[in-house]
């Protein structure tokens, strides 16, 4: 089709040849650099040169005298046809107003032709139509077959003024415009074959899409998955370009996939430490099924106005092409955030391509499928997209093809590139700066400091200057001003001698002279030209390279990216890159840790070598920061080293991995001995209980039976989150046989946790011993000082009536005394407590207490008191607790009500005392599968209640003085599959809205009835119930209710396992038959930022098969696992099943260097947790 076209529309071709003949005889003249219009690549008779007709009568180029041209072509109309006057089309903007009548003739003619028969000039024979002529399988007409026309010559007319060549242009006025522009510009400069469709038919098998996985918290990189892009630069040594922020400072795994969607694992082996670029390597024989094309650095083809393709993997699809033109070189690098990774010390590219996440790392191609520039990053508020130049690329290249290391320079400074205009205004001197502009026209400004990191080689605060060794200015013998240096609004104007102007001239130096010291020519306001010696750095010294892994936490030292964003010096202290279990929460990150337990930690050697000295548990003050404040603050942590891994990973960039080396097991703690009683002087508390009235030391001796709890998950089990925050307010119920605090299962949610304890001022550890609606914690008394005075308070065995007159009093969060008198307001059921997600425990089917007005306190008691009642103690009628929910959007709610001690908690509290706190937290127990709500005696009284019962009700309910509310069906509390003995006929069971009257003939009119049934030694009970107007008589069987917690929790390349837990079975749906409901089974409860499980393996799903094998519990999975001993790197099929019984597989890559399966199980005796690595041993290289 090329050569029919060619063939018929042939007066473009006669433009090309103008244009071809004139450049070579070096007929133009120059031209202003904005009035260049670049010409389309392909010609066509409407888009070819349509260019305005000048003032005179003859066309000329330009503002220079017009050349004479004489185009004389000779063609005829057929017989007997009137050629139609056709005026040629004039744009109205865009075009040169220069632009003269030699286009537009040409520009008519074309049109004319296409009207008129063409003559051969040797060959008198009618040119044949192309149907008639054969054509190929693809269409195409054979280029032996077409005639070819012989073209008349275009006569031109030398001319007389002498002009210039395009090359001896000069360069652009304006910093937005390049002199190669220009010459990009003519339609000659690009061959009729080489296309945008060829080229990117070629280039595309050099371009692949990256999915990879930073699996930790590095420097200024989150944990989590990305996609990126990236291009093939050498397919022998198997090198990929891409950015910095793909190939990442952090640890990562990565595979690239081609365009034939044949997938590689790649390898980092290097990443610049300031400079948004990185390469990747992978191997080239394990790619089978394609020609892998190496797309060509070409830094010195980037010109303004170049037409470009961006082509990569854009917002997350395989392949996108962007088109687009280069508008800027010279932009400075964008600014992505204070605590974010950044670039700087370098020009950036501009352009309107609208590139958007996934393209990073994508080449920015020209129409030879060159890269002119890399893809890394765009504006949010505009389609502005950024580029980083290839100068610096190019050079590190070439280094890594030769097995060489890249040397990188630093003087921790920052430099801006501003023009002659801004210097001005920063006190250049104009002679300085004509002699600027005469040494080097093309220059359009200069570089001048922006920042100097403190403490560095060129900061005046560094050590050589602090202690008097270099002075901060000094007159050489020769007369040379020496400053000791650099101050912010410096200009530099050489380099060891060498005139600089842009970065690329700077770092040319710097980067070969680690180590050396360098003198840099500074122009500083208010006087001459200056000179500062100055040593450089090793950048990629100051770039971390390993962390520390413990308690969860990621420790390292701190980089020059983070310090250079808030002004810190390096060496300040160790950097925290996520706080894991350190700080009792999983979200904090950004801060300095400068001591531990009173001992300096300004690297991470430091660090370690404090750590490693203190046992598990232990608590110890540390001094921190975050890195944008000056004031160190002091806080406890506890160190962990029970639920986490303590190791140490170094890069190694040969192999494009981390090697990992464990700290060894911590010292044993010492046992305190207890703390002794100190000496008080009685007069003085005469003196004050001499002062506090009766009810004043009530309260106080009450406060006395008071512990405030903080309890932190290492991992989300159970629906509850690690990130959350757990604590409250308990009540001493017991301390002999057994110390015994009761708690809301707010504050303590399971078993898997750490607990502190706060008795009195003193911080205790603590244990959990029972786990059902609230929680029951035990301690070691011998932690506590001899003298403290705590108690169990004294129980008012009195049931709580509505109207009752009470007291709520409890503890802030800063351990102060709280009182609020209040009444009681109803007693009833929970009507707020609805099905969370993820699944977590809930309180239902639980007598509430609620009051007119509540206190500001999360915790506490109520005691019965009149007014203007003097008492001189206190008796406890029910515990003050935190209740969790979510509401109907799926927010958290909390709120507080009031829990009968009597009923609910003493029975378990004294057979707990029985047993010694040896028997199972969670006993196994037996109930009706269903949550009850209660509805009005009105709402009742019309579904047909009878008479008596109606009075029944009425006569119940003034015994609390309460209101009348009969118990209604609310929900199964398990799927209705699950009860085999109702499956031929579910009416014989219990249905939504039924209204219970009576449970083994006792008249039920209370929720809090329940709790008096004895259904743990029963297989059925009798239910009468109100259905569809009638009493019926049912034989309910009692079921086995799940746990809420569990004992064996497992790490799974991320996915956090245990079983199955009454919450999630409640939300099973009725049809979810694969959902394994006869066994606890396998069920996910979290997934880990940054593992191979993340968007696989899903929370709140069941896992069913493992590699094809059936899985039914904790144990089976840890059976497969330690037989198959999967190789690193495979993908293993899990199939798996959500709640509503839909299943799927997915694949999951192994990856035991960061993510070992793992596995914990309590133990009863000690009540603490017992840590083992089943996979992993042999990526660990040996202790520290």
């Amino acid at each position: 089709m090329e050569d029919a076209t060619r063939s018929i529309h042939h007066i473009p071709i006669l433009v090309s040849q103008i244009q071809r003949e004139m450049e070579q005889k070096e007929q133009f003249n120059t031209a202003p650099a904005n009035n260049i219009v670049k010409t389309p690549q392909v010609p066509t008779p409407d888009s070819a040169f349509r260019h305005p007709s000048g003032s005179g009568g003859a066309a000329h180029y330009f503002n220079s005298s017009p050349p004479n041209v004489d185009t004389e072509v000779i063609s005829h109309s057929p017989p007997g046809a009137t050629p139609s006057p056709i005026s040629p089309k004039i744009p109205t903007q865009g075009v040169p107003p220069e632009t003269g009548m030699l286009l537009m003739e040409i520009k008519r003619k074309e049109l004319e032709k296409k009207q008129k028969e063409v003559r051969l000039l040797e060959n008198k024979a009618p040119v044949p139509p192309p149907e008639s002529i054969p054509k190929d399988e693809k269409g195409m007409l054979p280029e032996e077959d077409i005639p070819e026309l012989e073209v008349p010559q275009l006569k031109i007319q030398k001319i007389e003024s002498p002009v210039k060549p395009i090359s001896a242009i000069p360069p652009a006025l304006s910093r937005s415009l390049s002199q190669l522009s220009i010459a990009s510009s003519n339609y000659s400069a690009v061959s009729d074959k080489e296309t945008w469709d060829k080229t990117l038919a070629r280039v595309v098998k050099g371009i692949v899409s990256i999915k990879a996985t930073t699996t930790r918290p590095f420097d200024t990189e989150a944990a989590g998955d990305y996609t990126a892009t990236g291009f093939v630069i050498s397919k022998i040594h198997g090198l990929i370009l891409s950015n910095r922020h793909v190939v990442s400072p952090a640890p990562i795994t990565a595979v690239a996939v081609f365009i034939n969607y044949e997938e590689v694992p790649i390898y980092p082996i290097y990443r610049d430490p300031i400079h948004d670029f990185g390469v990747f390597r992978y191997d080239p024989e394990k790619l089978k099924h394609i020609d892998v094309e190496e797309i060509e650095l070409r830094p010195d083809l980037a010109r303004v106005g170049e037409d470009i393709k961006v082509v990569g993997n854009d917002a997350g699809e395989k392949l996108s092409i962007l088109g687009s033109t280069l508008a800027r070189l010279d932009r400075h690098a964008p600014s992505y955030g204070s605590d974010s990774y950044n670039d700087f010390n370098t020009f950036y590219m501009q352009a309107a391509s609208g590139t958007s996440g996934g393209s990073s790392g994508s080449p920015v191609l020209n129409i030879h499928g060159q890269a002119v520039a890399l893809n890394a990053g765009g504006s949010n508020s505009s389609q502005s997209s950024f580029y980083l130049p290839l100068n610096r690329v190019v050079r590190a290249v070439e280094l890594i093809k030769k097995g060489k290391f890249v040397t990188r320079g630093t003087i921790q400074t920052e430099f801006l590139h501003q023009s002659y205009d801004e210097l001005r205004r920063l006190g250049l001197k104009e002679d300085v700066e004509n002699e600027c502009r005469s040494r080097d026209p093309t220059a359009t400004g200069l570089l001048s400091v922006t920042r100097v990191l403190r403490g560095g080689p060129a900061s005046t605060d560094r050590a050589a200057v602090t202690e008097g060794k270099i002075p901060l200015k000094q007159t050489l013998p020769e007369g040379t001003v020496r400053i000791a240096g650099l101050e912010p609004g410096d200009i530099l104007m050489s380099c060891n001698g060498k005139p600089i102007v842009d970065f690329i001239g700077l770092w040319d130096i710097i980067d070969d002279s680690v180590g050396k010291d360098i003198v840099l020519g500074i122009y500083r306001q208010g006087g001459d030209l200056m000179e500062c010696v100055v040593t450089v750095d090793d950048l990629h010294r100051i770039t971390p390279y390993r962390f520390l892994e413990i308690g969860g936490a990621i420790i390292h030292d701190l980089s020059y990216q983070m310090a250079r964003s808030h002004n810190v010096k390096l060496g300040s202290g160790v950097f925290c890159a996520a706080s894991g279990f350190l700080l009792w929460s999983s979200w904090s990150r950004d801060f300095l840790i400068t001591s531990v337990d009173g001992k300096p930690t300004r690297t991470l050697n430091e660090f370690i070598e404090v750590i490693r000295e203190i046992p598990d548990y232990a608590r110890v003050p540390i001094m921190s920061r975050y890195v944008g404040n000056i004031e160190d603050q002091m806080m406890l942590v506890d160190v962990d080293r029970h639920f986490f891994l303590a190791s140490l990973y170094e890069r190694d960039d040969e192999h494009g991995t981390w090697n990992k080396k464990e700290l060894g097991p911590p010292p044993e703690k010492k046992t305190e001995e207890p703390k002794k009683a100190e000496k008080d002087d009685g007069a003085a508390s005469e003196a004050e209980d001499e002062d506090e009235d009766e009810e004043e030391k009530a309260i106080e001796k009450l406060r006395s039976s008071m512990v405030s709890v903080v309890s932190r998950l290492p991992y989300s089990i159970f629906g509850h989150t690690s990130a959350s925050n757990y604590s409250g307010v308990g009540l001493i119920v017991s301390l002999d046989p057994i110390p015994l605090v009761l708690f809301d299962r707010n504050s303590v949610p399971s078993e898997m946790l750490d607990i502190r304890l706060t008795l009195c001022n003193n911080n205790i550890p603590g244990k959990v011993v029972h786990l059902s609606d609230f929680t029951l914690v035990t301690f070691d008394k011998s932690l506590l000082p001899k003298n403290l005075s705590i108690a169990v308070p004294e129980w008012d065995e009195k049931p709580l009536r509505v109207r009752d007159e009470v007291k709520i009093i409890g503890l802030t969060s800063d351990q102060t005394i709280t009182t609020k008198d209040t009444a009681i307001s109803s007693i009833g059921t929970n009507f707020s407590t609805w099905q969370c997600n993820p699944p977590r425990q809930r309180l239902i089917n639980v007598e509430n207490i609620n009051v007119l007005e509540t206190s500001s306190c999360w915790g506490g008691c109520l005691v019965r008191r009149k007014k203007n009642e003097k008492v001189k103690s206190f008796k406890v009628a029910a515990y003050w607790m935190a209740v969790s929910s979510q509401d109907k959007s799926g927010n958290d709610s909390f709120w507080t009500q009031g829990l009968d001690i009597t009923k609910y908690v003493m029975p378990v509290v004294k057979r707990i005392n029985e047993e010694m706190g040896k028997g199972p937290v969670e006993r196994r127990r037996r109930d009706l599968g269903i949550e009850f709500a209660d509805v009005s005696l009105a709402t009742v009284s019309a579904m047909g209640l009878s008479q008596n019962r109606f009075d029944s009700y009425v006569k119940a309910a003034k015994k609390y003085r309460g209101n009348p509310r009969p118990l209604i069906v609310e929900t199964r509390l398990r799927p209705a599959f699950m009860d085999e003995a109702l499956q031929p006929d579910p009416n014989k069971g219990l249905k939504i809205a039924d209204i219970v009257l009576e449970i083994d003939g006792k008249f039920i009119d209370r929720i809090g009835q329940l709790k008096e049934l004895d259904l743990a030694s029963k297989e059925t009970v009798d239910v009468v119930v109100l259905r569809d107007r009638q009493e019926v008589k049912l034989a309910v069987p009692t079921v086995e209710a799940y746990p809420t917690s569990g004992t064996e929790i497992v790490q799974f390349f991320g996915a956090i396992m245990h079983g199955a837990h009454a919450a999630a079975l409640e939300q099973v749906a009725p049809n979810a038959r694969a959902v394994p409901v006869d066994k606890q089974g396998i069920y996910v409860g979290g997934v880990s930022y940054g593992s191979p499980a993340l968007e696989n393996i899903r929370p709140t799903h069941w896992i069913l098969e493992v590699d094809e094998t059936p899985v039914g519990s904790i144990k089976e999975l840890l059976k497969v696992v330690e037989e198959k001993k999967w190789e690193q790197g495979r993908y293993i099929r899990i199939k798996q099943v959500n709640r509503k019984g839909i299943t799927s597989v997915v694949s999951v890559k192994v990856d035991d260097r960061f993510w070992p399966c793992m596995s914990w199980t309590k133990d009863p005796e000690t009540g603490k947790w017992i840590q083992k690595r089943h996979t992993g041993d042999s990526f660990v290289r040996g202790q520290l």
